[in-house]
């Protein structure tokens, strides 16, 4: 069906409960040879509205696996154990799903202090203690907990921006950042909702979003990092690009639930260096898992 506009997309039900799996798989390609990352997890999640304009999400995220063959066994139980101190979050929107403040902090706190003292007893020297006193002040911050929950790498694909209203003439923008592109980079994308691509009928509800690299802000520390790796470019045509960046997320059109969401990258730097990044969040069946 056509959209009408404007269209609004805010939370409409007095509680849910669903399953999802969630899957994270990364392929980096340099002079033809591709190595892959794999994430994969379940997240339950209990929506529940708590007040005209506020909802709690309880997220629980469990069957976690990584597979990355340049991780050895106690680098992915390292991994684990500090993935493991946010597998149980309360987490505080409005209607638009826009995160207002995590319930029980100090709860994940106290498990940041008792994962660094297991993870102390194993992993020792300067390396690791300046990790966890990272960690330990990382968490004592809840603004970069809150944006750190919104990356599509933890709950972002759930928590998304596309939630609010749309108008057709002024399509919804703004600016995510990521370090995945390539080994310590930092690139911010213009994320640009596709007005005319909205679709709906009376079940589903249909979004689609493109992103763009709006500036050459932060270039220098690719170049940077392809010298370090030494993966030959040319520097005066050579720079970084999006060759895709397409999201969907489809929603059910009564109680704007996020069924599913798949937002695939495709990222180059000349012909030696190549990324593609693929995050997708899909509803699941109890008898799926």
């Amino acid at each position: 069906m056509e959209p009408v506009f404007p269209i609004h997309v805010r939370l409409n039900l007095p509680e849910g409960k669903k399953f999802y799996r969630y899957t994270y798989n990364e392929y980096t390609t340099i002079y033809g040879e591709t190595h892959r990352k794999e994430l994969n997890k379940v997240f339950h999640v209990t929506l529940k509205r708590l007040e005209a304009e506020r909802f709690e999400y309880h997220l629980e995220t469990f069957d976690r696996v990584h597979r990355d063959k340049n991780f050895s066994m106690s680098e992915k139980d390292f991994l684990d154990r500090v993935a493991d101190i946010n597998c149980d979050v309360v987490l505080i929107t409005d209607d638009y799903a826009r995160l207002k403040n995590i319930q029980g902090l100090s709860i994940l706190q106290d498990k940041v202090e008792k994962t660094v003292e297991r993870l102390s007893r194993t992993f020792v020297g300067k390396q690791a203690e300046d990790f966890y006193k990272t960690l330990k002040d990382f968490y004592q911050n809840e603004n970069l907990v809150c944006m750190d929950f919104l990356k599509n790498i933890h709950f972002g694909m759930i928590l998304h921006k596309l939630y609010g209203r749309h108008d057709k003439e002024n399509p919804v923008k703004y600016s995510v950042r990521y370090n995945n592109f390539m080994d310590n980079t930092i690139i911010d994308i213009e994320e640009r909702m596709q007005t005319e691509a909205i679709r709906y009928d009376d079940e589903l509800l249909l979004l689609q979003y493109t992103g763009t690299i709006p500036s050459d802000k932060n270039w220098e520390m690719f170049y940077g990092e392809m010298k370090r790796k030494k993966i030959a470019h040319n520097g005066e045509t050579d720079f970084p690009k999006l060759d895709k960046y397409k999201g969907q997320i489809l929603l059910d059109f009564t109680t704007k639930e996020v069924l599913e969401h798949k937002l695939t990258i495709e990222f180059s730097l000349g012909e030696n260096y190549q990324k593609k990044i693929i995050y997708h969040v899909k509803e699941i069946s109890h008898e799926e898992l």
